[in-house]
């Protein structure tokens, strides 16, 4: 077959949409038609996909290649300059294609991932939830975004927006498009804006000079236990704790030194009242509770007098010279919840034993019988 020969089939081929490229043994071109030229641009490279080589006696080489669709030299041109990661795979998560996005957000060349698979890709420790989310039969497919971690550069993790979309059948690409964007910075305002949340939640619950919960958080707690109580059938106890005689402490030294003696009487309260599920909370002024499930009159009535004794032996040396005496009276209440009362009887009940101690000459603990 002549060279013109060859050239008439170049021309030939042309009218159909077919590139053709005649080489040498060096590989060197001899000739090549228009949608040969059209197709190298595209990216495609001899014997890859859509191309057919038949090397001839001489060692010369002819080369027919499909020009790309329109369709495919846009999604190549978009995917190229996009910063998020494309990538192609086929039903066991080949990668068939990969963007140059893989270069800053994995720290490796497109061209390095084929031959892996998707799985691979990802922190070892997402890769089944993954795998399960997207590419499973049960899975949900609705093309929804998630936060993922995959392996970035020397193998840190990094966490990504991932993106997963079947491709229709016959697309030359695979069986899903998956898309990942670099989502560090989302993820850093996440986790700030969930610190910060909690700091709030805190603050609203947390009463700031003595740092115990506040009277919205014993609330709270003294209801869910009296439920836990009542469905369990065991005791709950409480204690009401008043500190004695502060108004004429806070007119003799002051308010702001008054606040000291609160902090410092929350402080003791809170050294004793450590157990499992036991809460401490200021409940108001000069007031204080203890929320104790799971104990009985004789537990709450041990706990109210070690605490009445710590107050009064506190050390108040550092708040005014020379110290200055101080001691609470404690109400204490515990029974077994029934059925048709609630949490505010056991708060009365502790209350009027507080006042009873009041009457009888504070600094002593008192329950009603």
């Amino acid at each position: 077959m002549s060279d013109a020969d060859l050239q008439v089939i170049g021309q030939l081929l042309d009218r159909f949409g077919l590139g053709f490229h005649l080489s040498d043994d060096s590989g060197q071109t001899l000739a090549a038609n228009r949608n040969h030229a059209a197709a190298a641009g595209s990216g495609r490279e001899a014997n890859g996909d859509g191309s057919h080589v038949v090397t001839l006696d001489n060692g010369r080489r002819i080369t027919v290649t499909h020009r790309p669709s329109d369709a495919d030299l846009r999604f190549r041109l978009l995917a190229e300059h996009s910063t998020d990661l494309i990538i192609a795979v086929d039903a066991d998560l080949a990668i068939r294609y990969a963007s140059p996005a893989a270069r800053p957000l994995l720290g490796c060349e497109p061209a390095a991932l084929h031959g892996h698979t998707l799985a691979e890709l990802l922190a070892p420790e997402q890769r089944h939830a993954f795998v399960a989310r997207h590419f499973s039969r049960s899975g949900p497919r609705d093309g929804g975004t998630e936060l993922f971690q995959v392996l970035g550069p020397g193998g840190r993790a990094r966490w990504v927006e991932a993106r997963v979309a079947p491709l229709p059948p016959g697309n030359g690409l695979g069986d899903f498009l998956v898309t990942l964007r670099d989502a560090e910075q989302r993820r850093r305002a996440e986790e700030a804006l969930g610190q910060a949340n909690a700091e709030l939640s805190a603050l609203a619950s947390t009463d700031a000079l003595t740092g115990l919960p506040n009277r919205r958080q014993f609330d709270g707690t003294l209801q869910k236990e009296w439920l836990r109580a009542l469905r369990d059938g065991i005791p709950l106890g409480l204690l009401m704790i008043d500190i004695d005689r502060f108004k004429s402490l806070n007119d003799r030294f002051g308010h702001q030194t008054g606040d000291r003696f609160l902090a410092r009487v929350g402080h003791v309260i809170r050294q004793n009242v450590r157990r499992a599920g036991d809460m401490a909370a200021r409940y108001g002024g000069e007031e204080f509770a203890a929320v104790l499930p799971g104990t009985a009159s004789t537990g709450a009535l041990e706990m109210a007098e070690t605490i009445r004794r710590c107050v009064a032996s506190a050390d108040t040396t550092d708040i005014v010279l020379g110290g200055y005496p101080i001691s609470v009276s404690i109400g204490v209440a515990a029974s077994v919840p029934l059925s048709g009362s609630g949490a505010s009887a056991l708060v009365h009940n502790a209350d009027a034993a507080l006042y009873q101690a009041k009457r009888n000459g504070r600094n002593r603990v008192e329950i009603l019988h």
